[in-house]
């Protein structure tokens, strides 16, 4: 097995064990998968504007990158086969989002936000357990994770829908994607 089949492979089965590992524990906890986890659909307007404002954040996020100087994402190439890039654009653009949001902005953010620490520390504590688990873009690439979490913390809490930020963390990623097709 190539080490790069192996890391791929590792980028798919990592998320899916997270995913029921998520699950698990919240069904164990008696954790209600509509309200606590926010398994639940915002309503149009709400996604709509909340789409809008992820759309400006991202364009705002490009812009300062380049001004900072910060590389553009490497391109993959003849690095990959075609088999493994379609299955690493699947673990980017569905599994981490799907993962990432149900430990971040379900899980956690709701256990937290029963405690003193509310709203605000369930947005600051996800959005910096997030950044932290994005080490890979470095030093320099942490404001944009770290900002990526509070935004996201922000729709859960005004909308209170994981689907909502499931997708929007999606877009992002497959746009991530793309600039490595």
């Amino acid at each position: 097995m190539t080490a790069e089949l192996r890391d791929t492979l590792a980028r798919v089965l990592l998320p899916g064990v997270a995913i029921a590992v998520i699950l698990f524990v919240a069904r164990l906890r008696g954790m209600s998968f509509r309200d606590d986890l926010g398994l639940q659909l915002p309503s149009w307007k709400q996604g709509l504007f909340w789409l809008i404002l992820f759309v400006v954040l991202a364009a705002i996020e490009e812009v300062l990158q380049k001004i900072m100087g910060l590389p553009a994402p490497e391109r993959w190439g003849a690095k990959y086969t075609a088999e493994i890039k379609a299955v690493r654009v699947f673990a980017i653009a569905v599994l981490a989002p799907l993962s990432e949001e149900l430990l971040f902005r379900g899980m956690l953010y709701r256990m937290i936000e029963k405690t003193v620490l509310g709203r605000v520390g369930a947005i600051a504590i996800t959005s910096a357990a997030f950044a932290a688990l994005h080490y890979q873009y470095g030093v320099r690439g942490l404001p944009f994770t770290s900002m990526d979490g509070v935004f996201f913390g922000m729709v859960r809490c005004s909308t209170r829908s994981t689907i909502l930020t499931i997708f929007l963390h999606a877009l992002g990623n497959s746009y991530a994607a793309y600039q490595r097709l």
